[in-house]
């Protein structure tokens, strides 16, 4: 059996489809849909089908749950007091069923436009690669090329930019090359980064500080953590030297 999960006005509405094609919609979740405040006992006063069950992932572990021919979804439709109970009828039997039966699965029709999700997207893409330490410009190209892979939209071509120059690229240095220009060490010129306010120690790792916005980067070193997730080197422009000598 196959599970589709799809939704109506906000809810999920979980649907299996067997071997044979037949459609079963979870009894439950119809009952919430159609507003029914106690399901079990709606199930049992207006679905006279014969009682099937089918076993489900749940947040409590895998359980068996009641599931529905399509007419007693129809039984449970027409008892409901719900406003909404004729939109929910006209979505099952003109719109969900007739597309499973022809797909093998639920296709929205567009009800969430992917260049909707393509701009819900493009802000958290963009914090994500300034945190990074890229330029806003930089920052803006990356996320769209980003959002672009994940969703086919082109944010910004959508909002008629063909292209974005990226900022001056000022050069970074690790703590070991800028502490040199000064005659310290790398160790010593984090501890004057961490004195200046401008990084503090997380765990085993330097990491920036509000403070230090707009004169550090991210670099990618192409190697990986026991986790899988890359390994950054934080690397500084080297006009913060100017902010370690006015806090000293």
């Amino acid at each position: 059996m196959q599970l589709v999960p799809f939704e109506f006005d906000g809810r999920s509405i979980r649907v299996i489809t067997d071997a044979q094609g037949e459609v079963w919609f979870v009894g439950k979740d119809v009952c919430q849909a159609l507003g029914y405040a106690d399901h079990a006992n709606a199930l049992k006063q207006h679905c006279k089908g014969v009682a099937k069950r089918h076993p489900l992932q749940t947040a409590g572990g895998v359980q068996e749950v009641r599931v529905l021919a399509e007419p007693d979804v129809l039984r449970l439709i027409v008892s409901s007091s719900l406003p909404a109970a004729e939109a929910f009828e006209h979505w099952v039997f003109e719109d969900v069923l007739p597309s499973i039966r022809k797909t093998g699965g639920y296709v929205v029709a567009m009800t969430a436009k992917p260049e909707l999700e393509a701009f819900k997207l493009i802000p958290v893409a963009v914090r994500a690669a300034r945190a990074l330490g890229l330029d806003r410009n930089a920052a803006a190209i990356s996320a769209n090329q980003a959002v672009n892979r994940l969703t086919g939209m082109n944010v910004m071509q959508l909002l008629g930019h063909t292209h974005l120059e990226a900022e001056q690229q000022m050069p970074f240095f690790t703590p070991t090359q800028l502490g040199e220009r000064i005659g310290i060490s790398g160790r010593k010129l984090n501890l004057l980064l961490a004195e200046a306010g401008l990084q503090a120690k997380q765990g085993d790792d330097w990491s920036p500080l509000p403070a230090a916005e707009g004169f550090f980067r991210f670099f990618d070193t192409s190697k990986r953590h026991g986790s899988g997730a890359p390994v950054l080197q934080l690397k500084w422009a080297e006009h913060v030297l100017d902010l370690i000598e006015q806090a000293a």
